[in-house]
């Protein structure tokens, strides 16, 4: 029988098998998770550690970027408390996990679950991760899980900047391009102002044109419902679902939000005031529990 994500998930979080272990032992148990449990038991896939059928809950998101800028990883490492979220060993093996993804040539551009790497080996240490995690958990007595990680490689003429705010809850990773003739501090300035921005505002694209076609159909034809559920005469509904379709997109679109700094302007006036010296390329925002 079929079965869902969110089913998959919690088997997961409570046995710390692999995702795909997780799907089929719940199909094989028509969807009952004690079961299912039972079977990941039988074949040995549930974790032996005790602690790993603690669900994590709290954590940290985690930036790096490399010192010539080009290569940067935004990284989600889960654990039980914030107490623990906050222990400098929990930060250090962040950061261990996170040089690491950056420096294996693999992960080039890689994102996914913490899955993706934990057979990969720190070559600085000789270990594997997942036997970093299994010693961290040891020494610190609680379960700790990669929830997800995006590395991102900078081209040529690209640059990669992070941000983290509220003690590592909320993190940005983002890519952009110097086209123009500035200071360095005014860039730093720029750049660092975008990553609050997309922080605070949680925009989902760079521009109106990288928003796909079929989100846009599926945002107009859910605003059409709700107008003609208002009410509206059908001769001007089309026009009304346009005005509300602006106002979705420009909470979607970073360039088309209201600047945080100064809700006169939008980021896109903002940046042709400092003479479009900086061009957004992509970004990823993580925040802590989010999906």
């Amino acid at each position: 029988m079929p079965v869902s994500m969110d089913e998959v998930r919690k088997l997961r979080e409570m046995t710390g098998a692999g995702i795909l272990d997780c799907k089929k032992a719940l199909e094989e148990a028509k969807g009952d998770i004690e079961k299912a449990k039972d079977i990941l038991r039988i074949k040995g896939l549930a974790k032996a550690e005790k602690k790993a059928g603690r669900v994590t809950k709290e954590g940290l998101i985690y930036t790096y970027v490399s010192e010539d800028g080009k290569r940067g990883v935004i990284l989600e490492l889960n654990c039980e408390t914030d107490f623990v979220a906050r222990n400098e060993e929990f930060k250090k093996l962040a950061e261990t996990i996170a040089k690491h993804i950056v420096e294996e040539e693999e992960n080039r551009n890689k994102e996914g679950e913490g899955e993706g790497i934990l057979e990969q080996t720190v070559r600085s240490l000789g270990k594997k991760v997942s036997e970093l995690i299994k010693e961290a958990i040891a020494k610190i007595g609680e379960n700790i899980q990669i929830k997800r990680f995006v590395r991102f490689d900078a081209d040529d003429t690209g640059k990669l900047h992070t941000y983290t705010h509220g003690e590592g809850r909320i993190g940005v990773l983002l890519e952009y391009k110097v086209q123009g003739e500035g200071s360095e501090e005014e860039i730093k300035r720029i750049v660092q102002d975008i990553a609050m921005q997309i922080a605070a505002m949680r925009p989902e694209y760079v521009s109106l044109e990288d928003v796909p076609e079929d989100v846009i159909n599926k945002e107009k034809s859910i605003l059409r419902e709700q107008t003609l559920r208002e009410g509206k005469p059908e001769h001007i509904v089309d026009k009304i679902v346009e005005g509300k379709l602006k106002k979705v997109l420009k909470e979607k679109v970073l360039l088309e939000q209201l600047f945080i700094k100064d809700d006169k302007k939008t980021v896109s006036d903002m940046l042709k005031e400092k003479g479009n010296i900086v061009a957004v390329v992509r970004f990823r925002r993580f925040e802590l529990g989010g999906v």
